[in-house]
């Protein structure tokens, strides 16, 4: 089996995780375009201005919504705050982040969030993880420059994400941020896949996707085995921590089967072993949806705040 099916291999174990969370979230009934809002009110503030499907690249699902507080100071320095939505990498849409994106700007802050290609193996839009985080970079720089164009300096970033939207979120800002158009100064992951390396390549599930896909490895080489999780790793947040990583806030549930506490648990001994400031936030009695504890849910806003105003500075 060559290179290229072996990163094929790692992301259909990605796709099989993928088709799981979609069969989680119909059965318990979770609306996949509204999985994840705050409680920020749904109506449009007057303090807030929204310009809607700004484009960000060629293809299809590159628009992105900026929100800009009113009476911005456009003498100051600004940051962003770029909100990610969920969806297994197969699904979602920006409008689930909608009231994360308004409650943020209400307090004074430049939000964003985009639209990002699909896992999309065929025809002429094909897109990969690398396509979703060179998209992230591009909706950077392009916030920046459509904010410039009225004068607005934006100098930083904050990236936040639900799901598949904060697996993206922690994953650019650990392993891209080198060079990002805009310096991300922390991140947030609600939910998000940290750690696939704990996906066990001898289970019927892993055997029958590779199977159904055409994908044919002899998972008793311990040879291939090792390449096929060194590709499984290189997609994990977690092994991409390091001295100097951006802050991260973690809101996750204790009752998740989905996204498992051991991602956690792998978060917080990498940020504990290179020194990297994080705060958790628990929700015990909640599942993937994060919707079962109210005093969680309005402490992770509280926290999200107070990481604004420490590493933005205002």
């Amino acid at each position: 089996m060559n290179k290229g099916a072996y990163i094929i291999a790692a992301t259909l174990v990605l796709l099989f995780f993928a088709g799981m969370a979609i069969f989680v979230l119909r059965a318990y009934d979770v609306p996949m375009n509204n999985l994840f809002n705050s409680s920020a009110a749904m109506e449009q503030p007057d303090t807030v201005q929204v310009y809607e499907n700004v484009k960000y690249g060629n293809r299809e699902r590159n628009i992105l919504d900026i929100y800009m507080p009113a009476g911005v100071d456009k003498g100051a320095e600004h940051g962003v705050i770029l909100f990610l939505h969920g969806g297994s990498w197969t699904s979602g849409d920006k409008s689930s982040m909608a009231g994360d994106c308004k409650l943020f700007s209400e307090k004074g802050y430049v939000t964003a969030t985009m639209n990002y290609s699909y896992l999309n193996f065929s025809g002429e839009e094909k897109s990969d993880f690398k396509t979703m985080l060179t998209e992230i970079a591009t909706a950077l720089s392009t916030i920046k420059g459509y904010a410039a164009a009225q004068g607005i300096n934006i100098t930083k970033a904050a990236l936040s994400g639900y799901s598949a939207g904060a697996h993206l979120a922690m994953l650019y800002t650990y392993s891209m941020v080198e060079n990002s158009p805009l310096p991300v100064l922390f991140v947030q992951s609600k939910a998000g896949p940290a750690d696939f390396s704990a996906f066990s390549l001898d289970t019927p599930d892993a055997n029958e996707v590779l199977g159904r896909m055409g994908v044919e490895a002899d998972l008793q080489n311990e040879a291939q085995r090792a390449e096929i999780m060194s590709m499984m790793q290189a997609l994990s947040p977690v092994y991409h921590v390091k001295k100097g990583t951006a802050p991260t806030l973690l809101a996750y549930g204790k009752e998740d089967t989905l996204v498992v506490w051991q991602n956690v648990v792998s978060l917080m001994n990498a940020f504990k072993a290179n020194n990297v400031d994080y705060t958790l936030v628990e929700y015990p009695n909640s599942d993937h949806a994060l919707n079962r504890d109210a005093d969680s849910t309005k402490l992770t806003e509280e926290k999200m705040t107070e990481f604004a105003k420490k590493y933005f500075g205002y």
